[in-house]
C-alpha cells in the first residue's frame, strides 16, 4: 500500500517508531491507570460504602446520596442495566474495590459501565448484611485519571523529545543509504563511479553499512577497470583489423580484370565488406554503453534524419514526427543509433510499409515503429533482446543478431521502457517510451 505522502525508507521507519512509542505510550497509561485505580480502592470503598448501605436500604425513586467524587451521587434502581452497558468487573480497580467493599460489610457483585456526556456510569448489585442484591448505579470519573495541563505539556515534551531521537538515528541509519544509492544512479547514468566518501566519515558508520560501501566500491572500481580495458581492446581491435581489411580489398580491386578471375575478385570484396560491417556493429554494440548523457536533442530533427539515410520512398517507408521535441541528458548518436537499428530491423525481418512515429505523451516522448511483419516469436521478446541472438525466421538474413540487444541497452540508458506489440490488424509494433525528465 502507498502511502500519501512521498515514500522513502527514512520515513518509513521514522513512522514505525512513532507507532511503536504511541503504543508504549498507551499501554503505559493503561498500566498507570490500572495502578492508580487498585491504589485508590481502598479509601474510595471507605468513602462510598456508607451511601451505598443508605441506598439500599431505600425504597426505589429515593432521592440520591451525595457521595465523595461522584458527581450525581449514589441512587437506587429498579433492576439490572439494558443494553449499552459493558462488564467491568474483570477490570484491576474494580476487583480491588469489590475486595475493599467487602471489608466495609458491602458485597459488590458484577458491575456495568457506559460512557456518557457527563462522565462514566457504573451500575452494580450490591448486597448488605446478607440481604438480597440491589441495584445501584453512580456517575463519575474515579477510575480513570482526570487530564491535566502538566499531564500535557510533559507528554508533548516527551513526545517532542523521543521524535527528536528519533529522527537523529534514523538519519544516521538512511543518511549512508540515501549517499549509497545517489552514488549508483550516478553511476548508472554516467558510467563513471564517483569517489567514495572520506575515510573518518566511512568509519562512523554501522559495520553492515561499512561492508556494504566497501563492496559497492570495489566492485564500482572493477567495473571501471574492466571498462578501461575494453575500450582498449575495441581501439586496437579497430585499428588492427581494419587495416589489414583495407589493404587487402585495395589489392583486391588492383588486380587485373579477366574473366576468370571477375568471380574471385567480387567474393573477397563482398567478404570483406562483410567483415567491415561485422566490426562496425561490435563496436557500435560497445560505444552504446559508453555515450556519455549530457545534450539536450530534438529527438524531431534526430529521427527524421535517421530514416532519411535509408533513402527509401514514402511508399516503403515514411515518418510522422513533430516539429520539434525535446529531450534532456541525452545523446544524439545514440538515439539515431536507436532509430536506425529499430527501422533496419523492421525492413529486413518485417516488411514494408515501415512506419515511423514520434509523439509526446504527457512527460514523455513514445516512438514507435510499425511493419507487417511476422514479429517476434510468442514469448521469445527476452531472449531476442540478448546478444547475438536470432530468430529461427532470420537464419538466412544477413547480420550477426546485434541490433535489438543494441536497442535495449540504449533504451536502458534512457531509462526507457521498450514494448513488443503484434496483431493481425496492426502488425508488428515496437514502441520505446522515453520519459523527458529524467
Amino acid at each position: 500500500m502507498r502511502l500519501p505522502w512521498p515514500d522513502s525508507l527514512f520515513r518509513r521507519l521514522l513512522l514505525a517508531q512513532g507507532l511503536m512509542v504511541l503504543a508504549a505510550v498507551l499501554i503505559f497509561g493503561l498500566v498507570i491507570t490500572a495502578e492508580r485505580s487498585v491504589l485508590l480502592a481502598g479509601p474510595h470503598a471507605a468513602l462510598w460504602a456508607p451511601a451505598v448501605r443508605q441506598v439500599a436500604a431505600g425504597p426505589v425513586g429515593a432521592p440520591p446520596v451525595a457521595a465523595y467524587d461522584l458527581s450525581d451521587g449514589v441512587r437506587r434502581e429498579p433492576g439490572p442495566p439494558s443494553n449499552g452497558h459493558l462488564p467491568v468487573t474483570w477490570a484491576p480497580g474494580v476487583r480491588a474495590l469489590r475486595a475493599e467493599m467487602a471489608l466495609q460489610g458491602v458485597e459488590l457483585g458484577d458491575v456495568w459501565a457506559t460512557l456518557g456526556l457527563s462522565g462514566i456510569s457504573y451500575v452494580a448489585s450490591v448486597r448488605v448484611d446478607g440481604a438480597g442484591p440491589v441495584w445501584v448505579s453512580a456517575t463519575g470519573a474515579s477510575i480513570a485519571p482526570r487530564w491535566s495541563l502538566r499531564m500535557t505539556v510533559g507528554l508533548v515534551v516527551l513526545l517532542l523529545l523521543i521524535a527528536a531521537i528519533s529522527r537523529y538515528v534514523v538519519r544516521r541509519v538512511t543518511q549512508p543509504l540515501a549517499s549509497l544509492h545517489g552514488r549508483m544512479l550516478d553511476h548508472a547514468r554516467t558510467g563513471k563511479a564517483l569517489a567514495p566518501p572520506q575515510t573518518s566519515s566511512r568509519t562512523k558508520l554501522p559495520p553492515e553499512l561499512q561492508a556494504m560501501d566497501q563492496a559497492y566500491t570495489q566492485l564500482a572500481e572493477r567495473l571501471d577497470r574492466n571498462e578501461r580495458e575494453r575500450e582498449l581492446l575495441l581501439a586496437g581491435v579497430s585499428h588492427d583489423l581494419r587495416s589489414p581489411l583495407a589493404r587487402i580489398r585495395l589489392a583486391a580491386e588492383m588486380l587485373p580484370e579477366t574473366p576468370d578471375n571477375a568471380d574471385g575478385v567480387s567474393a573477397v570484396t563482398r567478404n570483406v565488406d562483410l567483415a567491415d560491417r561485422l566490426i562496425a556493429s561490435f563496436l557500435e554494440f560497445v560505444r552504446a554503453g559508453t555515450q556519455r548523457l549530457g545534450e539536450t536533442v530534438d529527438a524531431a530533427a534526430v529521427v527524421r534524419q535517421a530514416v532519411a539515410s535509408f533513402e527509401r520512398p514514402a511508399r516503403e517507408l515514411d515518418a510522422q514526427v513533430p516539429e520539434r521535441l525535446l529531450l534532456r541528458h541525452a545523446n544524439s548518436l545514440l538515439l539515431d543509433r536507436l532509430v536506425v537499428n529499430l527501422v533496419d530491423n523492421a525492413l529486413k525481418h518485417g516488411g514494408t510499409p515501415v512506419s515511423v512515429r514520434l509523439v509526446r505523451e504527457g512527460d514523455a516522448m513514445k516512438l514507435t515503429v510499425i511493419d507487417t511483419g511476422p514479429g517476434l516469436p510468442p514469448g521469445g521478446s527476452a531472449s531476442m533482446l540478448e546478444a547475438f541472438a536470432r530468430g529461427d525466421a532470420s537464419r538466412g538474413v544477413p547480420g550477426v543478431g546485434l541490433g535489438l540487444a543494441i536497442v535495449h541497452q540504449i533504451a536502458t540508458r534512457l531509462q526507457a521502457e521498450l514494448r513488443f506489440e503484434h496483431s493481425p490488424q496492426a502488425g508488428h509494433r515496437v514502441e520505446v517510451v522515453v520519459p523527458l525528465s529524467r
